[in-house]
């Protein structure tokens, strides 16, 4: 690179280090071991790939010797990557690593010494998703951990590339798409908790069937109606009783002139007359004879007539 001026060809090419890369610019969960091996790896590779750092780990990218600038260019990314890659696993296999000076060495022997075989993956990735179940957990994340078992799975079953394309091969792709959306249709309603075996058959009625992303959305959409409804279920009941309190400000009030509860004596009849329907409206004071005896027979046994009589509801009759 020429001078101080940094040109973007200069930057386009993988000796480039950025001044702000440093040791945390790339940081994944750490690389615990086989189990989990290739999701590190696909995770570095992005991360690598983004930085144009990709060749020091595949070995595309090797160390110039006819430029001694250009060849302490390449050491200096070289180790960049090497930090980068014993950041990112655990303390264990860090040590088992840290003294390679090639992070390509350092790249192959973690990838000899974790990566399982293609059948013996295979295997357990086919295990894994037919022994998976939703257990209570939510339709997106039942959904989201099956999804990346499938990924995985098609990673390690790549079809080879097409060259030319005629209408047979182009329904013969189609055929085999359907068949793999069906087949993972058929896994994920079979995982499903009991509680939605009403939906898993009305799926499996519909010609053509759903895809498995259809058929997720439907069950998103019922399991957000159900959490609906249980919320609404839940809430306490409306005491009727203390709303009728509410608005009853004289509720813990008695006349002194009748003795009743729940009165003032500035709204008895006795004081203020009887109301129109009554048979003592116009006179005052008194005791309720007709219109008692006949409301008695309107309400149930044991209930205080005088305090019925006496509720402010009642003056919407006369």
């Amino acid at each position: 690179m020429a001078g101080t001026r940094v040109s973007y060809q200069d930057m386009m090419t993988p000796l480039f280090l950025h001044p702000s890369d440093n040791v945390a610019s790339i940081q994944v969960d750490k690389l615990q071991g086989s189990s989990d091996y290739r999701a590190w790896r696909r995770s570095m590779e992005i991360n690598l790939s983004s930085k144009r750092k990709l060749g020091f780990v595949t070995g595309t990218v090797s160390i110039p010797t006819d430029d001694v600038a250009k060849a302490e260019m390449w050491e200096t990314c070289n180790n960049m990557v090497i930090a980068w890659l014993t950041a990112n696993v655990s303390p264990t296999i860090k040590k088992l690593i840290m003294y390679m000076s090639s992070a390509k060495d350092i790249w192959f022997n973690l990838e000899k010494r974790f990566s399982l075989t293609n059948g013996s993956r295979k295997y357990k990735l086919n295990r894994d998703v037919f022994e998976l179940k939703q257990n209570s957990d939510s339709i997106t994340e039942y959904y989201t951990a099956m999804k990346s078992i499938w990924e995985e799975l098609d990673s390690l079953n790549l079809l080879p590339t097409v060259t030319s394309t005629t209408a047979d091969v182009l329904k013969l792709l189609e055929v085999i798409n359907l068949q793999k959306e069906e087949s993972r249709l058929f896994q994920f309603l079979n995982g499903l908790d009991e509680q939605y075996n009403t939906h898993r058959s009305n799926l499996l009625m519909q010609i053509p069937l759903p895809t498995v992303e259809t058929a997720c959305d439907t069950l998103e959409q019922e399991e957000a109606q159900r959490s609906l409804l249980s919320s609404n279920i839940n809430k306490p009941s409306v005491d009727l009783m203390a709303m009728y309190s509410k608005h009853n400000p004289d509720r813990n009030m008695t006349c002194n002139v009748c003795g009743a509860k729940g009165l003032s004596s500035t709204k008895c009849w006795q004081v203020i007359g009887y109301p129109r329907w009554h048979a003592k409206h116009g006179t005052p004071g008194g005791t309720l004879n007709n219109s008692r005896r006949a409301l008695q027979q309107q309400i149930p046994d044991g209930t205080d007539l005088n305090q019925i009589l006496h509720q402010e509801w009642l003056p919407m009759f006369i």
